[in-house]
């Protein structure tokens, strides 16, 4: 029976980034991920007109070089985008820093403010304390203001990730901060990406945002939920076709993690022998039926530091990219 399929929410974000820094702190300088035992160079994804592709990530900015390591690792295979899930904990100084890495290393940022306290009225003076310091503002609004004047004029910045598996009725409350950020900065694009279980769920669960966003997408993680992987072709076209409809841009959020690391979750079950990492045929099969059912502007990987968290993380990063670049 299909399942709805989300991706892990705030809290377990969170706890999952909160276990990785206590446990794997050693493996942030990111080169010892570069090949498997026999330390094969990796391959690079081939640039492919009209498509980029980009990572999950977490890392807070004030782990400084860490971060910046991580950046490196996936710049040099290719990745030319990545979403981190931690930028608005440092501070304004942090953040700036992050992004001028980024930029030297030819990448972009997916800016994150999907954070429920950004659009379902908390307080983002205690959720974002470092950069609500140097911000000074006093209600939400400022604060969004404060943070797109501070990024909107770099060359790393790619655009706003508006929403994550957002209710449907919760809608008018996104829409006004999706509202105020295009009206800040209408020269950069937002991605709101929505939970899917199949192409009607794409109806259902997308297309009442197709207002919030300039690009839409979908997110579907089917190893070790009992979905099929060959699933995603029709979901695929069901966005393909309602950005057409709307006169946007599709995307789609392809998995590259275990529900082992999610293990609150409802989506695999029995646990833990539903869960493990998809193998490199398996996230092929995924990106040859997007982009073969799709015209994607982006494809984003969930998530980078997933696998650098993994014990086998060598092979599931050469298995990512040797699956994203064929």
């Amino acid at each position: 029976m299909n399942q709805i399929f989300k991706k892990p929410t705030s809290i377990q974000v969170a706890t999952a980034a909160l276990l990785l820094v206590l446990s794997v702190t050693p493996l942030y300088t990111c080169t010892n991920i570069g090949g498997r035992q026999n330390d094969l160079p990796l391959p690079t994804l081939p640039p492919r007109p009209g498509l980029s592709q980009g990572l999950y990530e977490s890392c807070t900015p004030s782990l400084g070089k860490t971060c910046f390591d991580r950046l490196k690792q996936m710049a040099q295979v290719g990745f030319t985008l990545v979403l981190n899930y931690d930028l608005l904990y440092g501070t304004a100084d942090q953040q700036l820093a992050y992004a001028q890495q980024a930029h030297v290393l030819g990448m972009i940022i997916i800016w994150p403010l999907h954070n429920p306290a950004i659009w379902n009225g908390g307080d983002t003076r205690t959720t974002f304390p470092l950069i609500s310091d140097t911000c000074g503002c006093s209600d939400t609004q400022g604060f969004i203001g404060y943070v797109i004047n501070l990024v909107k004029g770099l060359p790393a910045t790619w655009g706003y990730y508006i929403g994550d598996e957002v209710p449907v009725s919760d809608h008018a409350k996104l829409k006004v901060i999706s509202d105020l950020v295009k009206e800040l900065d209408p020269n950069h694009p937002r991605l709101f990406v929505a939970s899917s279980y199949s192409a009607k769920a794409v109806q259902k669960f997308l297309a009442p945002f197709a207002d919030t966003a300039e690009v839409l997408a979908v997110d579907y993680y089917p190893v070790g939920s009992g979905n099929a992987i060959s699933e995603v072709a029709p979901i695929a076209q069901a966005v393909q076709t309602l950005a057409n409809q709307e006169g946007k841009q599709s995307a789609m959020v392809l998995q590259s993690f275990s529900w082992a690391d999610y293990p609150d979750t409802k989506s695999c079950f029995p646990l833990p022998i539903c869960a493990r990492f998809p193998t490199r045929e398996e996230m092929h099969q995924m990106f040859d039926l997007t982009i073969k059912n799709t015209h994607p502007t982006l494809i984003l990987w969930f998530s980078y530091y997933g696998i650098v968290g993994s014990s086998d993380h060598t092979m599931h990063w050469r298995d990512l990219v040797e699956a994203a670049r064929e």
